[in-house]
């Protein structure tokens, strides 16, 4: 019966992310299935952030932004 265990591969050295398999005395054959795309996004860099969140909150006056984001934050502590 074959198992799986979820592990990162770091240049030659397999760092386990979860359950690691039980020790074995004797060697085992083992298959590895890379990714071909990592599914890790490149960190954006703030100026991407700050871009990507223009006009985010509309276009109004400042207080009236920072009227509504206080509202939203007490509506989100209670």
């Amino acid at each position: 019966m074959l198992h799986s265990y979820e592990a990162q591969l770091q240049g030659n050295q397999v760092i386990w992310l979860g359950t690691a398999p039980p020790p074995q005395s004797n060697p085992r054959r083992v298959l590895v299935v890379l990714d071909e795309q990592p599914n890790e996004a490149p960190p954006s860099t703030l100026a991407d952030i700050l871009r990507r969140a223009r006009g985010a909150l509309g276009h109004g006056k400042r207080e009236l932004v920072l009227a509504e984001l206080a509202k939203s934050r007490q509506e989100w502590e209670r």
